[in-house]
């Protein structure tokens, strides 16, 4: 018989892994599996669960918010890629951002069966030294609303809660005089915002288009924002994020690269995937090529 270990996240988003618990179990019931389940009891623990478990299964489905993905493909990474199991994933936080670029189902019947059965395909991971990320790693502008806004704000705000979060920190932007290298070319400035990803969604807040993202190329997206000095260059900003004009020499600067290295004159604090990937004054973020397989809906999702 086919084996499935899920791993839920019973306090994501505003419980509702918890809440559809039952729901989600029929399904991989009816699709043959034997299944064990596992409720994570604290940070760590889905790392700890797809680590010490996952190559014993056919396929592990994690149910929960971007924090509990990462932390199941951190747990999966660290196995052999020939004992890497398919990867399902229920989206159940407060952004799901990666479920966007994947074109997930929205109801959780039909989360769990392109869960149990998707069509299994191999998607490139990140890895910010030596923190594995989903589909993000960035730095700057609102990129530590995520794990400072307190999980019960989370559950009654849902993503307006992140919202208001960030509004108290215009007042005072901090930027990052940086060299950024990559492709053989260097780009330096003083950067308010800084992001490699793998996805077609960052917050809500960062929207490229889907024929431009490939999820197994081996190469991630680059989005700079430099510093703002004036009104039109806030508008600048907004236009070129907008309308996607980006050049080395703009607002805006966006590239391409399989391999990138921040160097900043102070550290820097990232976060990965919505939760904090530490703190440095030089971060070098590579891609790992095709190292996860993920169910999807599609062979190719566009």
């Amino acid at each position: 018989m086919k084996k499935l270990l899920y791993i839920y996240n019973p306090a994501a988003g505003r419980k509702t892994a918890k809440a559809n618990l039952s729901d989600a179990l029929e399904v991989f019931a009816r699709q043959g599996y034997e299944i064990t389940v596992h409720p994570t009891q604290n940070r760590g623990d889905a790392a700890a669960a797809a680590r010490e478990q996952g190559a014993n299964y056919d396929r592990v489905v994690c149910s929960g918010g971007d924090g509990t993905l990462n932390e199941t493909v951190r747990g999966l990474l660290a196995l052999p890629q020939e004992k890497r199991p398919v990867l399902g994933y229920i989206p159940a936080g407060t952004t799901n951002d990666f479920s966007r670029t994947l074109e997930l189902p929205k109801t959780v019947a039909d989360l769990a069966e392109v869960a149990g059965e998707g069509i299994p395909r191999l998607v490139d991971v990140g890895e910010a030294e030596g923190s594995p990320f989903t589909y993000v790693a960035a730095f700057g502008l609102f990129t530590d609303v995520s794990y400072s806004t307190p999980q019960a704000n989370k559950n009654l705000l849902g993503h307006f809660a992140y919202v208001l979060e960030g509004m108290g920190r215009l007042a005072s932007i901090p930027s990052y005089h940086m060299t950024v290298s990559a492709n053989g070319r260097e780009i330096e400035g003083d950067f308010i915002y800084g992001m490699v990803g793998n996805t077609v969604s960052v917050g809500g807040l960062v929207n490229l288009p889907r024929d431009k993202v490939l999820l197994d190329d081996g190469r991630f997206e680059v989005i700079l924002i430099r510093q703002p000095k004036t009104g039109k260059d806030w508008q600048s900003i907004l236009t070129a994020l907008t309308n996607l004009e980006v050049a080395e020499d703009g607002a805006v600067v966006g590239f391409e690269a399989g391999e990138i290295t921040f160097t900043c004159d102070k550290p820097v604090a990232w976060t990965v995937d919505g939760e904090f990937g530490g703190e440095q004054e030089v971060t070098h973020v590579k891609c790992l090529p095709q190292a996860l397989t993920i169910a999807t809906g599609s062979a190719k999702p566009s």
